[in-house]
């Protein structure tokens, strides 16, 4: 796996507690057991606020319970002005959730610190935040030092393309499904429709923007849909959705389309589109999974045998979904010809390697820069 993460978390983070071992100054923020008021009742309403009202009761939770375990160690601790002790603390406890479960310990832990990570910013964009700057840059450093550094964590510059042919490469991207998927619906677009006149495309944005989560075919829909539009396949004004400039090249099968529309595929795909922890989570586990896939370590294929359900037994809430989002996005990837069975292992095929790590880079898994880039 890769080599860019430090040796050891907790020795990068004990370098930091004694080169800025200092004493605490008091705090001018409220002790957690006598909350500010209405503090995580206006934290609520800021993920719902950014599109994350489904979960942001169960995150309100996760942050409540992990906190009231940091005040209980520590007598001095503000719940909105944390030292770098905090952030190490909460840290160390992370780790051995990931040591007590070998299968679901660092799924559960990589959650609790993502919605920590959500209670900062939101103490940070509303003001709310009582400490130093110092000490708020430190603790979001090693909080978010733990979703992205850990030692075997990958990075597309750890992978090396292989040579392959044009020809390879061709006919390979023609045999995916998605190519066949593209060519429906330019048959479905003809010369051009309003949108509201695609019964596939209004039912998924129907679904899209119900309360309820999406079913897997409307995610799947809808990617397909936003990769066409993306790879400038098809072209849509804001009413009207009609064949895109590279509409004839598609057709005509040019390898250079085909390859920028897998990539543009995988991009989307593992592109969250709004908050939503769960997704992140599935969608930076889908982004090691592809880059381990093309390497000489490859990920282990852990679907039960066919016709076997899934074994969820003891999660529940957010890490169920995490867990069940995760098997989507993995059995999605295989489904669509991306990552295929070797032996136990999965693999990304030579021929689609360059697309699928283009992809790969590009992707934004706890949410695209640019709101107007989701579909």
């Amino acid at each position: 796996m890769g080599s860019k993460g430090p040796a050891s978390r907790g020795q990068k983070r004990a370098a930091k507690t004694k080169a800025r071992q200092r004493r605490r100054e008091p705090s001018s923020g409220s002790r957690l057991h006598v909350f500010p008021t209405g503090l995580l009742e206006e934290f609520e309403q800021w993920l719902a606020d950014r599109e994350m009202a489904d979960h942001a009761e169960r995150v309100v939770g996760l942050v409540r319970t992990t906190l009231v375990q940091v005040d209980r160690a520590n007598p001095d601790f503000s719940v909105t002005s944390w030292t770098p002790n905090d952030a190490h603390f909460i840290l160390d406890a992370a780790e051995r959730i990931e040591d007590s479960d070998e299968e679901n310990g660092a799924a559960a832990a990589t959650n609790i610190i993502v919605t920590l990570v959500e209670f900062l910013t939101f103490l940070d964009e509303t003001d709310t935040w009582t400490g130093t700057d110092e000490d708020f840059a430190h603790c979001m450093e090693d909080l978010t030092d733990f979703i992205y550094n850990d030692p075997d964590v990958l990075d597309p510059e750890d992978v090396e393309l292989p040579e392959v042919s044009d020809a390879d490469k061709s006919a390979a991207l023609s045999a995916l499904p998605l190519m066949a998927g593209l060519d429906g619906l330019l048959d479905e677009v003809g010369s051009g429709r309003p949108a509201t006149e695609i019964p596939a495309l209004a039912d998924a944005l129907s679904e899209s923007d119900a309360d309820a989560d999406p079913t897997p075919q409307s995610i799947i829909a809808l990617d397909r849909w936003a990769t066409a539009l993306a790879a400038d396949i098809l072209d849509f004004d804001g009413e009207q959705v009609r064949p895109g400039p590279e509409s004839g090249s598609f057709s005509a099968r040019s390898t250079a389309v085909m390859r920028s529309v897998l990539t543009q595929s995988i991009r989307h795909q593992l592109t969250a589109g709004d908050v939503d922890i769960s997704m992140s989570l599935a969608n930076t586990f889908a982004v090691q999974t592809l880059l381990a896939a093309m390497t000489e370590d490859l990920p282990l294929n852990n679907a039960p045998e066919s016709g076997a359900e899934e074994n969820y037994d003891g999660l529940k809430d957010e890490d169920l979904r995490t867990a069940q989002l995760i098997d989507f996005r993995i059995r999605s990837l295989q489904e669509q010809g991306v990552l295929v069975r070797n032996d136990d292992s999965l693999e990304v095929p030579a021929s689609l390697r360059r697309a699928v790590l283009e992809g790969v880079t590009l992707a934004e898994p706890f949410g695209a820069e640019d709101p107007s880039e989701s579909f």
